[in-house]
């Protein structure tokens, strides 16, 4: 249960727990004890902490895609999981070797599953939870918490207005974008609001700001493909996860490195490939802005030998 869940259940017990006292206040023995379980109460909240790093995110939902609070669709939790196990794989990696350049640790393969653990009522919905560790990475834990904020606050943003959702597309991996569609795209034909909890972070949108939310995504992202082309490998930049090819014409074509590829890959592609001729397999963002203007976005998929 999240903070936020937390302090509104202890909140309502308080509530409940007043209004019986008001009813029974003559009674010496019955007011005694709801008075102590309202100090008690009052205790807990005190005792919540006001920030937590627990690596679990709920979504709740209603409209089409929920029975009340019976039940979800299976064939609605299955569009939906993917992408948001997507976005938080995604600026997970931003936390670990994105771009503040502090790379204190190697960027490697780990297992960034989320399982979900339990089924949220009041309507109905999903809980997530990052359940295996890198028992090496003391921060793992931290980060996977962080990253989950930085998706509901990503939603939110999309969400919010033409202007956030702009600085949203100029900042975040094009990927995301991608998953933004695909992930609100559900919600909006379910015709459902979406209320989002992660920590002490909680974040309601109604199902009109879902739809809008999910028109800002799908006209930025007009386009995506994937595509294989001959070129001569540049090189890369960790830090900035940044990576640079020539095409069979001379084009200079640069875009950021997939989270799916670990730093020994790319050691790998750096030894092989550096300023040799090789076949590059690329995904294509083709994103317009609000200004009209368009561009395409590249990410790096794999680098292979030409045969």
């Amino acid at each position: 249960m999240s903070i936020f869940s937390k302090i509104q259940y202890i909140n309502a017990q308080i509530v409940d727990t007043e209004r019986l006292l008001e009813m029974v206040k003559d009674h010496p023995l019955m007011s005694i004890g709801l008075i102590e379980k309202i100090e008690m109460l009052r205790r807990e909240l005190e005792e919540i902490p006001s920030i937590s790093y627990e690596p679990v995110i709920e979504f709740l939902f209603s409209g089409n895609a929920v029975s009340g609070s019976e039940g979800i669709k299976s064939t609605f939790v299955s569009k939906i999981i993917s992408p948001i196990q997507g976005l938080v794989k995604t600026q997970l990696a931003l936390k670990k070797y994105g771009k503040t350049g502090s790379r204190g640790r190697a960027k490697k393969k780990a297992n960034n599953d989320l399982y979900l653990t339990a089924l949220p009522t009041g309507s109905f919905g999903i809980e997530l939870t990052k359940i295996d560790y890198d028992e090496n990475d003391l921060y793992d834990e931290i980060e996977t918490s962080e990253a989950m904020k930085d998706v509901i606050e990503m939603i939110k943003n999309t969400a919010e207005s033409d202007e956030s959702f702009q600085s949203l597309i100029e900042s975040t991996p094009k990927r995301n974008l991608s998953y933004l569609k695909k992930f609100l795209q559900e919600i909006s034909n379910e015709k459902s609001i979406l209320k989002m909890d992660s920590g002490e972070l909680h974040v309601e949108l109604t199902n009109d700001q879902v739809d809008a939310a999910a028109k800002r995504v799908s006209s930025a992202v007009e386009d995506e493909d994937e595509l294989f082309l001959k070129g001569i490998f540049r090189g890369l930049l960790l830090d900035s996860n940044r990576f640079e090819i020539l095409d069979e014409a001379s084009n200079s074509i640069s875009g950021t490195i997939s989270s799916d590829l670990d730093e020994e890959s790319l050691i790998e592609y750096d030894r092989l490939f550096l300023n040799k001729e090789c076949l590059i397999h690329l995904k294509t963002y083709k994103i317009k802005y609000t200004t009209g203007n368009e561009k395409t976005e590249y990410e790096l998929l794999e680098i292979r030998d030409i045969k």
